[in-house]
């Protein structure tokens, strides 16, 4: 497997500011304009498949309504695959937010964890190598730990039009996608599993083989909304 490229996640001061100059303009922008965005089918994501690969998934799990009430998507799934040897499982969480104009969005597992107690060990932004697409995707890569239990947690987020790993990067691109697609959807994709005695890296080729197959299928049904 190919080591993924590791990058930090403080933004150097000028960029920072630049970025902040950027999201007020837009802002600003969209306000004025008042774009009037399509009326977008769901993605379906309750048919992704119970097994994925050599991954099958138990029962369907939801969110708490604290939980619900606070993320507020659109759509999500919730789910826990085991691989074949029912040893190692990977909890999955997609939810979908059909718009960010009128409303915050994913809320970023970075802050939501450690809100539930989760201490940060470690954290990192990697390349993650697919088959499908060499060029890998960017993605968040956490190590947590919470009463003597530790956890390995992989996220992104995507739509149909671009896959990134920083949260600002969706109001970035809010803006240029409402005036050109007339639309500002966006999903969370994340992954858990528990660390037990593997290390990151062995953790991290276990969400590997998960993602190799699982992210063509979630791509699919998010290209399905158009």
């Amino acid at each position: 497997m190919a080591d993924p490229v590791q990058r930090s996640f403080r933004v150097p001061g000028g960029w920072f500011l630049v970025i902040c100059v950027i999201l007020a303009a837009q802002a600003a922008g969209s306000r004025r304009l008042d774009v009037v965005e399509r009326d977008l089918p769901l993605p379906g994501l309750h048919s992704l498949p119970p097994r994925i690969g050599n991954w099958q998934s138990g029962e369907e799990r939801e969110l708490s309504a604290s939980e619900a009430a606070t993320l507020k998507p659109d759509e999500y799934i919730l789910r826990d695959y085991v691989d074949e040897n029912g040893k190692s499982s990977i909890n999955l969480f997609v939810a979908y937010f059909k718009s960010l104009q009128n409303a915050y969005g994913p809320h970023s597992p970075r802050i939501c964890l450690p809100g539930s107690g989760w201490l940060v060990k470690s954290s990192k932004i990697g390349i993650l190598p697919l088959r499908d697409r060499p060029e890998g995707i960017p993605v968040n890569e956490y190590v947590m730990e919470k009463g003597g239990d530790s956890i390995f947690v992989l996220y992104w987020y995507q739509n149909n039009r671009h896959t990134w790993a920083e949260e600002y990067w969706a109001k970035l691109r809010l803006l240029p996608d409402l005036l050109r697609y007339k639309r500002s959807d966006v999903s969370l994709v994340r992954l858990v599993t528990p660390l037990g005695d593997a290390t990151p890296e062995q953790n991290l080729a276990r969400c590997l083989n998960f993602t190799n197959q699982a992210f063509p299928l979630i791509a699919e049904r998010l290209g399905s909304v158009d």
